[in-house]
């Protein structure tokens, strides 16, 4: 009798396992539905800045489902925001391993590696991409990006015109060329790249910075009354630390406008009072204006005789 119980429950068992599965895939699918509808909806809040949303749906969805590469992308953007990397980058791994290796989630995982100094992880991130496609800009510019910090300006620069041959409107990439040719000292090309740019789609930080690239560089060709207008620019854009106010200072210089010249370096000192430079450029001025007076009585006796 026993031994019969046992199987029948056997038929029995056997008899409804695919119905269970059957069951347990259909649950399994609407779940995953409902994960990929919240990702959706995580990823439009991101796009909205509202990330206590995107927070609340993104975990939502990871609970329905360790399948959605979107919910872990997205997840990972509200964690870098909170400043919480490491846990970030984790996020985006798995999503990267989730997608098999998404160019665009590739990418962005390159930019989380090198903004945590990770060259060679980021550098291999943009290898894989490459490796698959060459018209992709953002994998050109972070190249570009690997290669600056790698101190190969030259390559860099070859990896930044890819993206913007690719990707016209990309103001980031113009101004990471303008930088190098800053750091070059190549001045006439830093202003043609900076000419092309679409200043209102620049954030201020960023304006500020370009005002003082285009102030050095007006100096350095000639025109200082040009690149004290840009240098003042960037002041009032915020920028504040003593570099501005050294260049100001110079610029002014170049132009004999000592009040000014002087003005500047007064404000370089208040931010460090035994700061070397700052010391060593009001001596300059000084010593150039006593020059000036010096040269002037001279011309002026030269008249009377």
């Amino acid at each position: 009798m026993r031994l019969r119980t046992a199987i029948l429950l056997i038929f029995l068992c056997l008899g409804f396992a695919p119905g269970c599965r059957a069951i347990r895939r259909t649950v399994d699918s609407r779940q995953s539905i409902e994960a990929r509808r919240m990702s959706r909806e995580g990823l439009a809040a991101i796009h909205q800045n509202r990330w206590e949303e995107a927070e609340k749906l993104f975990e939502a969805a990871l609970e329905l489902s360790h399948s959605d590469d979107r919910a872990y992308w997205g997840y990972s953007e509200v964690l870098w925001q909170k400043g919480q990397h490491a846990e970030a980058i984790s996020h985006l791994e798995q999503a990267v391993r989730l997608s098999a290796g998404a160019p665009e989630l590739r990418v962005r995982l390159g930019n989380m590696y090198l903004e945590e100094d990770r060259v060679d992880d980021a550098a291999t991130q943009v290898a894989h991409v490459l490796e698959s496609t060459r018209d992709m800009a953002t994998a050109w510019a972070l190249h570009g990006d690997i290669l600056v910090r790698q101190e190969k300006l030259e390559a860099a620069l070859a990896s930044y015109h890819r993206a913007i041959s690719l990707d016209r409107q990309s103001p980031q990439v113009r101004l990471a060329i303008a930088d190098i040719y800053s750091r070059q000292q190549r001045h006439d090309r830093l202003l043609a790249t900076v000419d092309q740019l679409e200043e209102s789609t620049i954030p201020t930080e960023q304006a500020a910075q370009l005002e003082m690239m285009r102030g050095i560089a007006m100096r350095e060709l000639g025109h200082p009354d040009s690149g004290a207008q840009h240098l003042q620019r960037a002041i009032a854009l915020g920028m504040s630390g003593r570099e501005v106010y050294h260049e100001l200072a110079k610029t002014e210089l170049a132009s004999r406008r000592f009040a000014a010249a002087s003005h500047a370096i007064r404000n370089a000192l208040q931010l460090a009072p035994d700061d070397a430079e700052s010391l060593s450029l009001a001596q300059n001025i000084q010593q150039a204006q006593a020059r000036l007076a010096a040269d002037t009585a001279t011309d002026d006796l030269t008249q009377e005789r």
